[in-house]
């Protein structure tokens, strides 16, 4: 999935090549916590990992936990009850067992990798869990380190289980990000690609009260 198609180098203009080194890059969507790489090494498939993001100047990146994907996910009437995708991917890649059952377990399972990274690279990785710790690494890019901050975020805040608690849970892992849908319906309300076409349900207005109580 996601392969690199070999290719010649491409040419870039020294203004171009000038311009990107003058940017501060910020992405908002890698799955890349989902599969079992490791993104401290360079590799050929797959969203992203460290060493390509530092050569491409990239400063943040924010890695969103999937835990959970229906079987035939599509842009309209997605099927909450379907199969789940994310059930199987766990028990083949040997995910630890109280992944299998609980959303909330992967999404701190997938945070645990990133936690990690940074013990393993603290100079190539840094998480942002403050605007303080952004300012940071933006101060540490200037002096020179190619160091990328990582943002810990939900697709989709049916990784909360069905409890509000969890949002502390998922607050205190390091997630500063929970969109509340993704492609299909879940308890806080209708998703844009799901069947009720509802917005969202009382459940879903606690839920965002507590996550904008936690500057999330």
């Amino acid at each position: 999935m996601n392969t690199v198609i070999p290719h010649a180098d491409y040419e870039f203009s020294a203004e171009a090549r000038a311009l990107h080194k003058s940017l501060v890059i910020g992405d908002l969507h890698a799955d890349s916590t989902l599969w079992q790489r490791d993104l401290l090494e360079s590799g050929d498939r797959g969203h992203v990992d460290i060493p390509r993001m530092r050569e491409g100047n990239v400063a943040v990146q924010m890695f969103t936990s999937v835990t959970k994907s229906p079987s035939g996910l599509k842009y309209k009437n997605t099927i909450s009850d379907a199969r789940d995708n994310i059930t199987s991917l766990a028990v083949l890649q040997a995910w630890p067992l109280a992944t299998w059952n609980s959303l909330t377990e992967r999404a701190l399972y997938q945070a645990g990798r990133l936690h990690a990274m940074v013990e393993q690279a603290p100079k190539q990785f840094q998480l942002i869990l403050s605007a303080k710790d952004l300012k940071t690494l933006l101060s540490r890019r200037a002096n020179g380190e190619t160091v990328v901050g990582g943002v810990l975020g939900v697709e989709g805040s049916h990784a909360l289980d069905g409890e509000l608690d969890n949002i502390d849970k998922l607050y205190e892992a390091g997630f500063r990000m929970m969109s509340l849908q993704h492609f299909f319906d879940n308890k806080l309300g209708g998703s844009l690609h799901g069947e009720s076409g509802a917005g969202l349900t009382e459940f879903g207005r606690r839920a965002v009260d507590k996550m904008l109580a936690r500057g999330i």
